[in-house]
């Protein structure tokens, strides 16, 4: 009865909009702060038919609005895990942008650290590297008024949270939250990883390629960094989803997957 309960329990932090049995490969994609699974729900229109994708839903947000928000990163990574292992018996890939690359990236330290399969190729995106202290401007504890001033700055969140009444009030409370724990955010990890890592950082970005090489420090591979048209949000852009999607899946030969 346990089993049966269990399969029935619908999962909670990650979402597959199109689940794929036969899939040879998973591509699990991570949100910037203020987002949710659904930014990469467009991304099923360019899936190849051999992948099957899953998006990360934090708490706090969507269908776990209910939910009290993250304080820190080991939350995020201990809440994930119990469904993140499962999707590990077969090949997989991991992308993560801007808080979601530091967060794909703690769970990568999670995967190692604890014997379980690792991913055939990690892509950070639009993120400095883990170990950077004060990576960003801190404006989590901004009054609402400059705080949605820095938002509109950044240039990630829709138009439409800000016109739309009580929907920014809505999501404020996550939204804060997520930009707290990047504040807040250092690796305690001092180890280097085996895994084969791509860098995406926009040319209108802040974050440039001396920052992305920095990522070097924690990887044996060398890293391979692509330069995206756009600014820190351009995983916006479709060409440039188009672009992310031939990286994730480059030089992964299927016919040399195991299960």
């Amino acid at each position: 009865m346990k089993i049966l309960k269990d399969l029935m329990m619908p999962n909670l932090w990650l979402t597959c909009y199109k689940p794929n049995p036969s899939a040879d490969l998973r591509v699990i994609c991570y949100p910037y702060a203020g987002g949710s699974a659904s930014v990469f729900h467009s991304w099923l229109k360019w899936l190849p038919d051999w992948v099957e994708l899953y998006a990360v839903q934090p708490p706090g947000r969507a269908e776990r609005i209910s939910e009290p928000t993250l304080d820190n990163m080991n939350q995020y990574v201990d809440g994930l895990k119990t469904e993140l292992y499962p999707l590990t018996d077969k090949p997989y890939v991991l992308f993560g942008h801007s808080m979601g690359a530091l967060a794909a990236f703690e769970s990568l330290v999670d995967l190692s650290i604890n014997h379980c399969r690792l991913p055939e190729k990690c892509v950070f995106s639009a993120a400095h590297a883990p170990d950077r202290k004060n990576r960003m401007k801190p404006i989590s504890a901004l009054p609402d008024t400059q705080f949605i001033d820095e938002l509109k700055a950044l240039n990630g969140t829709p138009q439409q949270v800000f016109e739309t009444p009580g929907l920014l009030e809505f999501c404020m409370k996550y939204i804060r939250a997520d930009f707290s724990l990047v504040e807040q955010f250092v690796t305690e990890f001092k180890g280097k990883i085996e895994v084969d890592i791509t860098l995406l950082y926009g040319s209108e970005d802040k974050i440039n390629v001396e920052d992305i090489q920095e990522w070097q420090t924690f990887f044996t591979y060398p890293n391979k960094s692509e330069v995206m048209r756009g600014d820190h949000f351009f995983i916006h852009s479709e060409d440039n989803v188009k672009k992310v999607m031939r990286l994730l899946f480059e030089n992964i030969h299927r016919t040399s997957m195991t299960v």
